[in-house]
């Protein structure tokens, strides 16, 4: 029920809208770096709002916050409040209003050479947008270390984050001339459990591969030589270290120059999802949707996603 009293006692909505942030960032050092405030005025408008409410709504360790039963009352409430609210001001902001402000990414270096030009033109078209474009071969944390949206390689496991699915890239396997000259008679998947593979990784490696009739065979190749770089693994094929299986935008200039050749013709390897991946309930909602649209747009007619 609604009292009037609750509003001549309570006025402090800034200080609520900061302790959400806190807590959706999950501590004052990454709520700082996630929305530029000094984390000393957070922690003073935290005690502020806490002394006007008369209720401990944190406890601080040094992994960060934990709210109190009362505090996770309270965020629970208010968190969707200020979506609403947050929704509601977003409807009403004009395109230049709403495309404004500062935006942090984490992007694989593999794909950056695509994505990085879309953003170059994003910024070029809106002038008020500041971008951070950071290459990170780990996953990294939204919350934990500020950033506004990631893209990953691979399946998504983050159920607290938004997703969407921006391209579906092919793979290929391929190894150079010299290497299958001296490795001949590979025509079968099982042929390449015996010869020596490229990956990111040494260990827990396996290959799903289909031919055209819509049998499927997984394979566990012999790793002998590993880099978390795919362009590494490009030019380590090249050199005949072995069979790679890549996204096929990185292998085409190779296989146009010969450089490069298919291995197992009528076989191929399960594509690699990419995703996008943002938080709930941020200012920047829009102008992260209108960046990851940039990005499902230009994969779409660009033959990384073929």
């Amino acid at each position: 029920m609604f009292h009037k009293w609750n509003m001549t006692v309570f006025g402090d909505f800034d200080g609520l809208a900061l302790f959400t942030r806190i807590v959706q960032a999950g501590g004052l050092a990454a709520a700082e770096r996630a929305t530029g405030i000094p984390k000393a005025t957070l922690s003073r408008r935290l005690s502020v709002l806490e002394n006007t409410l008369n209720v401990r709504l944190v406890r601080r360790t040094k992994k960060g916050v934990v709210l109190t039963e009362q505090g996770q009352q309270l965020f629970e409430r208010s968190r969707a409040a200020f979506s609403l609210a947050e929704e509601a001001v977003a409807e009403v902001q004009d395109e230049r209003a709403a495309l404004s402000g500062n935006i942090r990414l984490s992007l694989p270096p593999d794909i950056a050479t695509v994505l990085a030009p879309v953003l170059i033109r994003f910024g070029a078209r809106h002038p008020d947008v500041t971008i951070e474009i950071t290459l990170a071969d780990r996953r990294v944390s939204l919350i934990e270390e500020g950033y506004d949206l990631v893209v990953r390689m691979g399946p998504v496991a983050d159920s607290e984050l938004i997703f969407r699915r921006i391209a579906t890239l092919p793979r290929v396997l391929v190894a150079s001339p010299r290497f299958l000259s001296a490795h001949p008679g590979l025509n079968e998947p099982q042929d390449v459990n015996e010869i020596s593979a490229l990956a990111i990784r040494r260990d827990l490696v396996e290959w799903d591969l289909r031919n055209d009739k819509g049998v499927t065979a997984t394979i566990h190749p012999k790793i002998g030589f590993a880099a978390n770089r795919q362009t590494i693994l490009v030019d380590a094929a090249i050199a005949g270290l072995g069979i790679a299986n890549l996204p096929f935008f990185l292998v085409e200039a190779a296989l146009t120059s010969g450089a490069l050749v298919r291995v197992l013709t009528g076989w191929e390897p399960s594509p690699v999802e990419m995703t996008a991946l943002w938080q709930k309930d941020r200012f920047s909602g829009r102008l992260i949707k209108a960046i990851v649209t940039e990005f499902a747009d230009a994969l779409k007619d660009n033959r990384a996603s073929r």
